[in-house]
């Protein structure tokens, strides 16, 4: 994919973006991605698209109803919540900006599952044998 379109996207991305709160960037998946506190809520797919996360069902169906919009799949897997936007959306920021505000807003607030670590698993307990001797 051309840097210069990768590039144009993640500008049009920052602009439609600039005036929402706690919004910060760093890769995901290798792409330039927003986060709204701990959760990510737009990215920039490396096939040129421009993705948003909607966790609420009716906001992700009515984007999705919009023509051009295509669920976001990362190889075989589709991802939940995720679409990418109408190509549109790529040239009409009023859109994009309307759409990535609701993601922002929809993405701050949810909880963000802890971690599984090694360290906080706990083992199994362990069974006793207790081998009896014959004639004790």
């Amino acid at each position: 994919m051309a840097n210069d379109l990768l590039d144009n996207l993640q500008q049009n991305l920052t602009i439609a973006t600039e005036n929402l709160p706690m919004v910060t960037d760093k890769k995901m998946f290798g792409c330039y991605a927003l986060w709204a506190k701990d959760n990510v809520f737009a990215l920039v797919w490396k096939h040129g698209r421009i993705a948003l996360k909607l966790p609420d069902e009716a906001s992700f169906e009515a984007l999705m109803a919009t023509e051009g919009a295509e669920p976001w799949k990362a190889g075989p897997m589709k991802m939940a919540h995720w679409i990418l936007v109408p190509e549109s959306f790529h040239r009409k920021s009023a859109d994009l900006k309307k759409w990535a505000a609701l993601a922002h807003k929809q993405c701050s607030i949810l909880v963000k599952k802890p971690k599984k670590s090694v360290a906080n698993k706990k083992s199994p307990p362990t069974k006793s044998i207790h081998i009896k001797k014959k004639g004790k």
